[in-house]
């Protein structure tokens, strides 16, 4: 299980990232996990640190799961993003 300061340190990059979708792919890669490229219009589903993520394509499935992740933030680590 990953705390609050762990998942703010997976999302703050991702979030400032020019592409964060490429990002969490990157950090699923880094992590030993699998990533299949998918057509924008494919169902794709993101699992990674206890989160999920799920939309049409990639870039719907991870900001999905940026906005699942920023969920488990308290307000000071979310406030602590900006």
């Amino acid at each position: 299980m990953f705390d609050q300061s762990q998942i703010r340190a997976l999302v703050e990059p991702i979030l400032n990232a020019s592409n964060p979708a490429k990002a969490l792919r990157e950090h699923v890669l880094s992590a030993g996990g699998n990533w299949v490229e998918a057509n924008s219009t494919d169902l794709f589903e993101i699992s990674f640190a206890d989160i999920a993520g799920i939309g049409f394509g990639t870039k719907e499935a991870a900001q999905n799961w940026i906005t699942n992740a920023i969920t488990h933030l308290s307000v000071e680590q979310f406030e602590a993003l900006a």
